[in-house]
């Protein structure tokens, strides 16, 4: 995901019209295979990204697919979120959606911190991690999480085993909530703030503001990227084989 497209703040407001379900490529056999379904580019195979606006049936395609909004859109450089934004006000205004629905969305999470990490980073995002906590602290992370303020700002994650941690660069986490800056391979967190496990909403808020003052790392350019994972020894793991040819083999780094 590019973030400086998804974190535009008109794509944010017209994405509270559509259901943005962003899937996993090598990290979930099961997405992979869908994804797969949807787009293929010049290999024929699954590659590491991909795009599309579909009709509210899951299965009409109401753009052509690609790797990237870019891809699909075009736009020249500068004005790629603004066409963005006016292809997805399009198709909004041809699907009327309800001003308001019962409840409130989960935390949008991944399928384990580590994974998390890796997703933040390459969002350039910070991450908050709810570690063990109750019900109703969750509920006001979730608050924040889709409000006017902070919707797109964060990553977000829920864990419950403190053996996910060590691998992230923190050993036996007490219940709370960690806010975390990515390293530059999405390996680890560079840790920033650390909350109660019963923290107020305005405790929270009040962090979430102090910690987006944190340097945030600039867009990354991919073979400067992988060329220093190469050098630094830096490799990720993946559920499914890695088959974009944009990575090179044989140990595909991160």
């Amino acid at each position: 995901m590019d973030q400086s497209l998804w974190s535009d703040i008109e794509v944010v407001k017209l994405s509270r019209k559509f259901v943005c379900a962003r899937l996993a490529t090598y990290e979930d056999a099961k997405e992979g295979k869908f994804l797969e379904s949807i787009f293929r580019g010049r290999s024929g195979q699954l590659e590491n990204t991909v795009f599309v606006l579909m009709a509210p049936d899951g299965k009409t395609k109401l753009s052509s697919s690609g790797r990237s909004p870019r891809m699909v859109f075009g736009g020249s450089e500068g004005w790629e979120s603004t066409v963005l934004a006016l292809e997805m006000l399009e198709v909004s205004e041809k699907y009327p959606w309800k001003e308001k629905s019962n409840g409130r969305p989960n935390l949008p999470i991944n399928k384990d911190l580590r994974r998390a990490i890796n997703v933040a980073s390459c969002d350039r995002q910070l991450l908050v991690i709810a570690h063990q906590l109750p019900k109703e602290t969750i509920e006001i992370l979730s608050k924040i999480a889709w409000g006017d303020q902070h919707i797109g700002q964060f990553a977000w994650e829920i864990t419950s085993d403190e053996n996910e941690f060590p691998g992230a660069g923190m050993e036996n986490p007490k219940p709370g909530i960690f806010i975390g800056n990515p390293d530059e391979f999405g390996l680890k967190l560079n840790w920033l703030k650390t909350l109660s496990p019963n923290a107020k909403e305005e405790a929270i808020l009040t962090a979430l503001a102090e910690v987006l003052k944190t340097k945030r790392a600039s867009e990354k350019s991919t073979r400067l990227h992988v060329s220093r994972g190469k050098r630094l020894s830096k490799s990720w793991e993946s559920e499914i084989p890695n088959t974009d040819p944009q990575i090179p083999p044989p140990n595909r780094r991160n």
